[in-house]
């Protein structure tokens, strides 16, 4: 009888520490940056996704696109949910092969919903040829600065203008106080400005001047190559829940936007109203608009040479 009670001991510890061992092996470490663009990976957590792939995650917040993407390809996160792409193409010019996109973030047709051009409330400024000799404010950043190059080229030569770096929370500040005449953002900063009484609207889809009639992808979700040869059935499941969660915002985007008060600490009134782009699954890409976008910056300056970003997906 001993003998037998011994034996069952044995077996439920051993089913115990299995057990333990196979949920340890479903760990994801998870990045992101407090943005609407991460709206996917807040819902898959409150909606319980990522519990329904069998996943244990982690969700780390970094401040900069910078950071995360160190994070990512020194394998130090599985997963980046998400940050923009420009940032990815800087990391595959440094050291190459150590990511994958699963997810796009951005408009799929000629107009950006989510980059403004704001001036200060009682501006005489009217037009993108008014900030000739103007100090004008974009986020710190090669690509941030080439993309508001890029605009202000299809109306004026960008030399004659003054860019500036402004770090993101002195976006508006610096607006209110005289410091810069004029910013290029993506929102909620315009949305910011204008709730203020700080600024207006120049223009608020000012990207389709740059006639990207496919769209592009903006901002992305990323794995670590590092985890995709670790555990590919961990990656294969994480998009899955990850795409769960993309088909509920589509379906019931009232009920997925406060989680953006949660996460990002937006106020209620930005959350319920500010603009979106798509999510958009790679079996629904165009790979081509995102080579497009790259071509843009690339003329800018804001990359040393060319590449094909075709490459750069999960499929």
């Amino acid at each position: 009888m001993k003998k037998i009670l011994v034996t069952i001991g044995i077996v439920i510890f051993l089913s115990g520490a299995l057990g333990g061992a196979l949920a340890a092996g479903n760990e994801v470490k998870i990045g992101y940056l407090r943005l609407v663009m991460s709206l996917p990976t807040f819902v898959a957590v409150e909606k319980g996704f990522f519990t329904q792939e069998d996943l244990k995650v982690e969700l780390v917040p970094f401040q900069s696109g910078t950071s995360i993407i160190d994070a990512l390809v020194t394998g130090r996160i599985d997963a980046n949910c998400g940050s923009a792409i420009s940032g990815h193409w800087f990391a595959e010019q440094n050291i190459s092969g150590r990511y994958k996109i699963f997810l796009g973030y951005g408009p799929v047709g000629l107009r950006d919903n989510t980059f403004v051009v704001v001036v200060r409330k009682d501006s005489p400024i009217s037009d993108l040829k008014g900030l000739k000799r103007k100090k004008v404010g974009h986020f710190p950043g090669a690509t941030s600065q080439a993309l508001a190059k890029a605009v202000i080229r299809t109306h004026l030569d960008p030399e004659g203008v003054t860019l500036t770096e402004i770090p993101p929370p002195n976006m508006v500040p610096a607006l209110a106080a005289g410091q810069i005449d004029a910013f290029f953002t993506p929102e909620p900063f315009g949305m910011m400005a204008v709730s203020k009484g700080v600024g207006r609207y120049l223009r608020k889809h000012p990207l389709t001047v740059l006639r990207m009639k496919r769209g592009f992808p903006g901002g992305d979700f990323s794995f670590s190559t590092k985890f995709l040869k670790k555990s590919p059935e961990l990656a294969v499941k994480l998009k899955i829940a990850v795409e769960k969660a993309v088909d509920f915002i589509r379906e019931n985007e009232k009920e997925a936007r406060p989680y953006l008060v949660k996460y990002t600490g937006l106020p209620e009134p930005v959350a319920m109203r500010i603009p979106f782009d798509k999510w958009i699954k790679i079996k629904e890409l165009d790979k081509g608009s995102g080579q497009d976008y790259f071509e843009v910056l690339y003329k800018e300056g804001a990359y040393k040479k060319r590449m094909d970003t075709t490459t750069l997906y999960y499929e």
